[in-house]
């Protein structure tokens, strides 16, 4: 399920995330049945809603009226604010360059999104979550992957191979909802 908000959260004046936030869980668990334990943005997102006044308004009220500077504002506040479990901030980038152009870096977690969602707490797979990373041992893999290297006499190199295996698996579509048009 997705939900467009009015005031992007690029326009610090008027907009209003606590309240996106909010009406957002609420609609999660009214699908679902579960509440949201974590927010997902990425790093720009972040760094616009650490200017956003209801933050800072909602930061300083409870801070006994101390100002709050963009670079005092953490995940952890945030979480506070928005009364969830945690704010989880993407800041990967991908090469978006074909092979052999000039790299030309984008975000993984586009600014046009925000989610919030039922992260797991645990290893049982029998706890209600939107998703998983499965790993699985076959073929000498282990969790943080296995680096080997060997020599290429034909090439005259060296190869660098790791083992990895692991696939990403939504297991409950219902215990997340995506809050679109956050930013510009």
């Amino acid at each position: 399920m997705t939900t467009a908000i009015t005031n992007e959260w690029d326009d610090f004046t008027n907009a209003t995330p606590i309240n996106d936030v909010e009406a957002a869980v609420r609609k999660m668990w009214d699908s679902s049945g579960i509440w949201a334990n974590a927010l997902v943005i990425n790093r720009h997102v972040f760094r616009n809603l650490r200017l956003c006044a209801q933050i800072i308004d909602r930061i300083t009220a409870s801070g006994a009226g101390k100002p709050a500077k963009p670079s005092d504002i953490t995940a952890e506040m945030l979480a506070a604010v928005f009364d969830i479990g945690r704010v989880v901030v993407g800041g990967g980038a991908k090469n978006l360059a074909k092979e052999g152009a000039a790299a030309s870096f984008g975000k993984i977690w586009s600014d046009e999104y925000a989610m919030v969602c039922k992260i797991a707490e645990s290893n049982d797979v029998r706890e209600p979550c939107i998703a998983r990373t499965l790993h699985w041992a076959a073929d000498g893999s282990n969790v943080l992957g296995t680096v080997e290297d060997y020599e290429e006499p034909q090439t005259r190199s060296k190869i660098i191979r790791v083992r990895h295996q692991v696939a990403e698996k939504i297991f409950y579509k219902e215990a997340g909802h995506l809050i679109s048009n956050v930013t510009t």
